[in-house]
């Protein structure tokens, strides 16, 4: 069967499942993102030509070296931001009856996240962190100020939502997902005490239960704490969930260097060797132009639609996870839920926002009509 002709079964699959409903708990992250361009030159007070690469604009950082440097920063758009909240977001377009508990306001919902609480079960357990998206066309640079995801505690978390309370809405999710282990320090032990107290009080099988992980750029923490969350993500595993990782390709690049020390390892390298080491259910990476999965062993690779100039890649690899989960909550095969995970990003890279499941499967349509292949950037 060609790419054309699954295309078209994939998406006779998503109309099918239009108004479909699932149950997913997501937390714990929050963030008040800030798109921003680098002003490369400025031709008035209403016109200018934007740094267009991450390259230029590291020359343009070098160049300031030992002297200094003015450089003119333009908002373009605030937004909901973290790996949490956009990949609850793109989850609940596609059906996700929603509870997120996170950091979207301590004493009060943030006003930006008042649109996510709609029709929704929505907890702050702390203040949003505040980010500047830094969009170019090869990437983006996130500077992110994190002072109030620091101080989320385990203790913080359930004088909101006590532990009998929490293991109800563990009991009441097709879906869970922790996302962005790297900005909050005490996730392991978070997860910690989620293993010894959650869930022991949980009512409902386990092995029904898809549990998604996405660690965000770990570069930044140390080796023991990164290992000590792969081992908890195993224990998630071994608890009885459908345990899965997902990784971009620069985080997957570093996980591998972190395990075997090998610098450049091809995506299927890199995927089998995590997932060897992981011994989860779903090990996925996503790089730029493609996607790829080791799902009960077995390695599974997909193609996806490149868009050249982006209108908004922040966010777009939450999407890619959050088409893909959604494919594995309706029992899609790897392949369609790594091509459902690829058009999603495609859709919200050229559209600046989330897809529902009918938009979806008309972009998909289209985009299967003109033949093209390849993701943009990923978060």
């Amino acid at each position: 069967m060609g790419r054309k002709e699954e295309d078209k079964r994939l998406a006779e699959e998503i109309w099918r499942r239009e108004g479909s409903r699932f149950s997913c708990l997501i937390g714990l992250d929050g963030f008040v993102d800030e798109v921003v361009h680098a002003v490369d030159q400025r031709t008035s007070a209403d016109e200018y030509s934007r740094i267009s690469t991450i390259r230029e604009y590291g020359e343009r950082i070098l160049e300031g070296s030992g002297l200094s440097l003015n450089l003119e920063i333009v908002p373009i758009r605030r937004k909901i931001g973290g790996n949490g909240p956009i990949y609850a977001d793109g989850l609940k377009r596609y059906g996700g009856d929603l509870t997120y508990i996170g950091c979207v306001g301590e004493e009060g919902l943030h006003p930006l996240f008042r649109e996510l609480a709609k029709g929704s079960r929505v907890i702050g357990v702390a203040d949003p962190g505040q980010t500047d998206a830094m969009e170019f066309l090869d990437g983006k640079i996130i500077r992110s100020k994190t002072d109030s995801l620091n101080r989320l505690t385990w203790e913080k978390i359930i004088r909101k939502v006590p532990v009998h309370t929490l293991a109800q809405y563990f009991d009441e999710a097709d879906l869970l997902s922790f996302n962005n282990w790297t900005m909050l320090p005490h996730m392991n032990r978070i997860w910690e005490r989620m293993l010894a107290e959650v869930l022991p009080q949980m009512k409902k099988d386990r092995g029904e239960k898809i549990l998604f992980f996405d660690l965000a750029d770990p570069r930044k923490r140390k080796k023991d704490d990164i290992l000590e969350a792969l081992e908890r993500i195993r224990q998630f595993q071994n608890s009885g969930f459908r345990t899965m990782l997902g990784l971009n390709e620069k985080e997957a690049v570093q996980i591998c260097r972190l395990l075997s020390g090998d610098e450049t390892p091809g995506l299927k390298t890199m995927v089998m060797e995590i997932a060897a080491y992981m011994k989860i259910e779903t090990v996925v990476v996503h790089p730029v132009d493609r996607a790829a999965c080791c799902q009960d062993g077995e390695y599974y690779e997909m193609p996806g639609p490149y868009c050249r100039e982006p209108v908004l890649t922040t966010g777009a690899g939450d999407i890619f996870n959050a088409g893909f989960a959604w494919g594995q909550v309706q029992g899609l095969s790897p392949e369609q839920c790594l091509r459902t995970g690829v058009m999603s990003s495609g859709f919200y890279v050229r559209n600046g926002r989330s897809a529902d499941l009918a938009e979806l499967c008309r972009f998909m349509e289209a985009k299967t009509e003109e033949g093209s292949d390849g993701i943009t950037a990923d978060a």
